[in-house]
């Protein structure tokens, strides 16, 4: 099967680091809203995402399980079904955008934004005080 005018980015690191980069990039995106990194990395970001966000709509077991899978992490689901999933309800795709900045200084590596397309309220962490005596 000839792959004709198919379009992979792919990174150095190999095919697990690609992964798990890609996975700490939207355990990032999910727990601000959003994110700064270089071009090529959004635009993988953001197909992953789109996803996700579909498996977010529809709270049942399998798709609690492929979140609790994926990232490892319980306390993440309700910021996933409750928050995130009911503003993208009515909407069959489209969740991300991509702002391009510019360049970065440092090596001139094309800069991008990715941030919600509607806005997404999230609540805020409650800020314990110590106790002083």
């Amino acid at each position: 099967m000839m792959r004709h005018r198919v379009k992979k980015i792919k990174f150095k690191g190999g095919y697990d680091a690609t992964r798990m980069l890609i996975k700490k990039l939207s355990y990032n995106f999910f727990t601000r809203g959003k994110i700064t990194t270089t071009l090529t990395k959004a635009k993988i970001l953001k197909s992953r995402i789109e996803k996700l966000v579909g498996k977010m709509k529809e709270e049942n077991e399998k798709n609690k399980n492929f979140f609790i899978n994926y990232f490892g992490k319980k306390k993440l689901l309700p910021l996933f079904f409750k928050v995130i999933g009911p503003v993208f309800r009515d909407i069959s795709g489209g969740y991300v955008r991509i702002i391009k900045i510019g360049r970065r200084d440092s090596d001139g590596a094309e800069m991008a934004k990715l941030e919600w397309t509607k806005p997404v309220v999230y609540p805020q962490k409650e800020v314990k005080k110590k106790k002083t005596k």
